[in-house]
């Protein structure tokens, strides 16, 4: 970022830049949104944009950022109702609720997320992942039978890991053939059948 805003005025003229970009990119696709279309999509003039950001690519980072942060509130924010519910439940009730975060704002999110050149660079995924392996700590705190699994700290991160790269793969595919709703489903089951075979084996 070109200069980092210290007032709330100034940290305004960010936000709106930032939300501008959504809208641009949305429209023209991360390869096609010029500065000049952010700028519009903003209602502000092209020199504002210079006099926080060095370039498109520092907005994209910004984007990312937010989307990134917005994501982990949503994970945070549902933890207490979704520790209370079975693995299966909570895994489907989570993407549910993902796939209503990608949708809001006419679903601007979701348009950026088909961008994958985009969500591939400029997304902090880790923090994501990170909220998602705190997630499963509480939940089988809550659980303690999970608790009993030997590989219990590997399959949370493939199922973290699998199931994130499968949902933007899934938003990158033009014609997927299937539903979210189904493939919220097919990932609940394949936690919730996992488990389930392991547990009946202890």
């Amino acid at each position: 970022m070109a200069r980092k805003p210290k007032q709330n005025r100034s940290q305004n003229t960010v936000d709106t830049i930032v939300q501008g970009a959504f809208i641009a990119l949305s429209k023209h696709g991360a390869e096609g949104a010029t500065t000049r279309q952010i700028a519009e999509c903003a209602g502000v003039g092209v020199g504002s944009i210079y006099e926080y950001f060095e370039n498109k690519e520092a907005i994209f980072g910004a984007m990312g950022e937010q989307f990134s942060r917005e994501l982990v509130a949503l994970i945070q924010t549902a933890a207490p109702s979704l520790v209370r519910l079975s693995l299966r439940d909570a895994v489907y009730e989570l993407i549910a609720q993902t796939a209503e975060f990608l949708r809001k704002d006419n679903e601007l999110y979701l348009r950026c997320a088909r961008e994958s050149a985009l969500m591939e660079k400029h997304v902090p995924f880790g923090q994501v992942y990170r909220a998602l392996a705190d997630l499963f700590i509480q939940h089988a705190i809550k659980h303690p039978e999970i608790l009993r699994l030997n590989n219990l700290q590997t399959m949370a991160y493939i199922f973290i890991n699998s199931g994130m790269a499968t949902m933007i793969r899934y938003l990158n595919h033009p014609n997927p053939g299937f539903s979210f709703d189904d493939l919220a489903k097919g990932l609940a089951d394949m936690a919730g059948h996992y488990v389930e075979k392991e547990l009946s084996q202890l």
